[in-house]
């Protein structure tokens, strides 16, 4: 199963805004780089402080000296990673006691560092993603809110051990690590390092904040930027779709008026001029459209006098001379007047249909007189018919129109009929349809003419058979007066009588019943 099965159809703006949507993953990717960071971060600041500690050991154990030097002195050149401004260092016995503390543990919290507005973004944006997508960071060790106890136990194990302390919250406030002092092969105490979680941090961490935030703001002007564009342009395009559709009448014919040549002249792209285009095809077609309409009246004007002329010509020479060429001349001239009465009529009935308001009649009774009537006047027909609409059904539209379009239709029937059965006339309703079927035996209709056969100028006659004149008119008046009606007229081949061979053509016409 394909697409095209499927029939799915999606606008250029429901493409875009999906295209939108699937950028809606760049946050949460950014998001996922943010804690894998964090997770590396973490990870490197404990090895560092691990490794700080042990050196500090044994220093201690082997030059006491430089160990108090470097200490003492609060900015030590050799153990560059360790601030004791921003730390504390412990020194414990072999039982566990406290005999020595030096450093500073800053009491602000991360809250109150100063971040310029792109740090402060990215770092929002990441808490935000947080509530959404909830986290805890992957802290590699233990926490406790008491982690000295088990760090000094385990450091008079002779152990190196590291430990987060939490807050009321369980939320992580420092790093401890603890490591043993050896002398001659005992454990004499133990050295215990702690750091605040924002101090272990390096401005790595803001420098990812300010990238986020950065790519935050102009992933955000991006798609408002987009968002407004793909509007804008779906809405120039809907505009054009609506003027172009309102250029046509119901009927599918030009109005008389378009829609403006540009809309918005400070547009200037290629949507502005393809308006422009349609509004000159438009027009040109108008113009054309006028010419058509106006040929056969200018005809009919110009070659009325040429033609009176010409037959009272022929007139006056039948009585004063006989000649076979005469009759000749007679007929050719009968045709060209009925050429161009036919012309005439097309262009009559639409204008009529134009000017005439359409009104509700009972297309029952109309139908009932009008197939009685016709049985009468036109035997040649061989007419039957069977009319099941009531006399209370009504139709919106014009009677004396339906009774030229069944007109048509009876005689397209009747000249094409093979006379091996009557011509079929019937009448129904169904779903909420006025259904008028037209049927008669003879040749079926070529493949894919079903359609083109209600276009004007269009005939499949290969032989007249009462040697008239046929433009192809008769089943485009029906059409015309159908869409009138706001109904649909189609064609189609039958089978009247398989076993004799007997084959044919319908042709049915639905109205819209008025009032239900």
């Amino acid at each position: 199963m394909n697409l095209r099965t499927l029939n799915l159809r999606l606008s250029i703006r429901t493409r875009l805004f999906i295209l939108l949507l699937l950028l809606t993953i760049l946050p949460f990717l950014a998001y996922r780089f943010a804690i894998d960071l964090h997770r590396l971060l973490l990870n490197n600041q404990a090895i560092v402080q691990k490794q700080t500690v042990e050196n500090l050991a044994l220093i201690l154990q082997n030059r006491t000296d430089l160990w108090a030097l470097q200490i003492l002195s609060g900015d030590p050149s050799r153990l560059s990673h360790l601030n004791l401004q921003n730390s504390v260092l412990w020194i414990v016995n072999e039982y566990g006691r406290t005999t020595y503390v030096v450093g500073n543990l800053p009491l602000e919290d991360d809250k109150n560092r100063e971040r310029d507005f792109f740090t402060a973004l990215g770092k929002s944006l990441i808490k935000t993603l947080a509530t959404v997508i909830p986290y805890s960071l992957p802290y590699p060790y233990p926490q406790s809110q008491t982690p000295e106890i088990s760090l000094i136990q385990q450091a008079l194990y002779g152990k190196t051990f590291q430990q987060y302390r939490m807050d009321n919250e369980q939320q992580p406030i420092s790093l401890m690590s603890a490591t043993p002092l050896v002398y001659k092969n005992n454990i004499i105490g133990g050295i215990v390092l702690e750091q605040r979680m924002e101090t272990l941090f390096s401005d790595t961490l803001d420098y990812f904040y300010r990238l986020i935030g950065i790519g935050a703001l102009i992933f955000m002007i991006v798609t408002i930027g987009a968002i407004v564009h793909t509007a804008s342009l779906s809405n120039r395009i809907i505009r054009l779709d609506n003027d172009v559709k309102r250029t046509f009448n119901l009927q599918g014919k030009l109005k008389a008026t378009f829609f403006p040549d540009r809309y918005q002249r400070y547009y200037n792209d290629e949507l502005s001029d393809l308006r422009h285009h349609i509004h000159e095809m438009l027009s040109q077609l108008a113009a054309y459209e006028r010419y058509l309409k106006q040929l056969p009246k200018t005809l009919r004007h110009e070659l009325h006098n040429p033609l009176n002329r010409l037959s009272m010509s022929l007139s006056l020479l039948e009585k004063e001379t006989q000649h076979t060429q005469l009759d000749y001349a007679q007929h050719a001239l009968a045709q060209l007047k009925q050429i161009i009465a036919s012309l005439s009529e097309a262009t009559s009935v639409e204008d009529s249909l134009n000017q005439q308001p359409p009104e509700p009649f009972p297309i029952g009774l109309m139908l009932h007189h009008y197939l009685e009537n016709s049985a009468t006047l036109h035997p040649e027909y061989h007419l039957q018919f069977h009319n099941s609409i009531g006399p209370n059904t009504l139709v919106l539209g014009d009677g004396f129109m339906i009774e030229q379009l069944m007109d048509k239709l009876l005689s397209n029937a009747k000249d094409f009929s093979d006379g091996k059965t009557p011509i079929e006339v019937t009448t129904y309703l169904q779903d909420k349809q006025v259904v008028i079927a037209v049927q008669n035996s003879g040749p079926n209709l070529p493949q894919g003419f079903e359609k083109q056969i209600f276009e004007g100028m269009t005939s499949i006659r290969t032989l007249n058979k009462d040697d008239q004149a046929h433009l192809g008119l008769g089943l485009y008046i029906v059409k015309l007066i159908t869409d009138y009606h706001h109904g649909q007229v189609r064609a189609e081949n039958i089978v009247i009588d398989k076993p004799k061979g007997i084959s044919g053509v319908r042709f049915i016409v639905e109205l819209p019943v008025y009032g239900k």
